[in-house]
């Protein structure tokens, strides 16, 4: 594209205040976008750590060696210089969203070992995207963004999950908004109990990570459009408190 700095804010005023069009190729607010391609744009500095994604098995493979430095106590907390955020003062440039939840001891950056404008995280309790809002900025990290790869990162002993379950088993209800977090889950928490699992929080925890999953593979307009051409992938992904591990559902 060749975007000046200028013309790069004008467009993400465009996709954020005009409509979306979506054809063949995606355009957004007037905006045409090639999921991935960033060529256009300076390239990011690059270090040992920082393996250049080209498409969503690259994002992956890097976010599971960063989850390995992390596991490991070898981090290297690549990206958090000077340099790294003068250079994203301009435009970002992340590689994969995660679509985690907001539970203080799971921040994407840190168990994945990554820095400055390299993940586009959304986070809300529950890590489900039944909320517009979520949705939108999940769709805006993909499609403005370009984005290769869209991780849902659900975690053990999850609170949002277990509320949920409470609800089911023993029609517990939650005080004032936090139903609108626990709500989305209950679904994910009947089907798991439905197979009489021997451990029905982390049934139901792997459960609503699938169906997010499933939810975000065939939203429309963008995401379905953007998972069928190939040029995003959507996958979904456990944190374990106790040791750090992540590993894919």
């Amino acid at each position: 594209m060749g975007e000046s700095a200028h013309e790069a804010e004008l467009s993400r005023r465009s996709f954020l205040g005009g409509g979306l069009v979506v054809s063949g190729g995606l355009a957004v607010g007037g905006l045409g976008v090639a999921c991935g391609d960033s060529s256009s744009k300076s390239s990011p500095a690059t270090t040992i750590t920082t393996t250049p994604v080209a498409n969503a098995d690259d994002a992956w493979k890097r976010l599971m060696a960063g989850n390995q430095r992390f596991v490991s106590g070898k981090l290297t907390h690549p990206n958090r210089d000077a340099a790294r955020r003068a250079e994203q003062a301009e435009h970002q440039t992340p590689f994969a969203v995660v679509l985690g939840c907001a539970d203080s001891r799971v921040p994407p950056e840190i168990v994945f070992d990554e820095g400055i404008g390299d993940l586009f995280p959304v986070r809300v309790a529950g890590n489900t995207a039944a909320d517009n809002s979520v949705l939108g900025s999940i769709e805006y990290g993909a499609a403005v963004l370009n984005c290769v790869l869209v991780v849902v990162l659900g975690h053990a002993q999850c609170g949002a999950v277990k509320a949920a379950i409470d609800k089911v088993t023993k029609g517990k209800a939650v005080p004032g908004h936090i139903d609108g977090v626990v709500q989305p889950i209950v679904p994910a928490v009947e089907t798991a109990r439905a197979s009489n699992p021997p451990d029905l929080v982390q049934a139901a925890i792997r459960e609503n990570v699938r169906r997010q999953v499933n939810l975000l593979q065939t939203s429309q307009p963008i995401l379905a459009g953007l998972a069928q051409a190939g040029k995003v992938k959507v996958i979904g992904a456990e944190y374990e408190i106790d040791t750090g591990v992540v590993d894919q559902v």
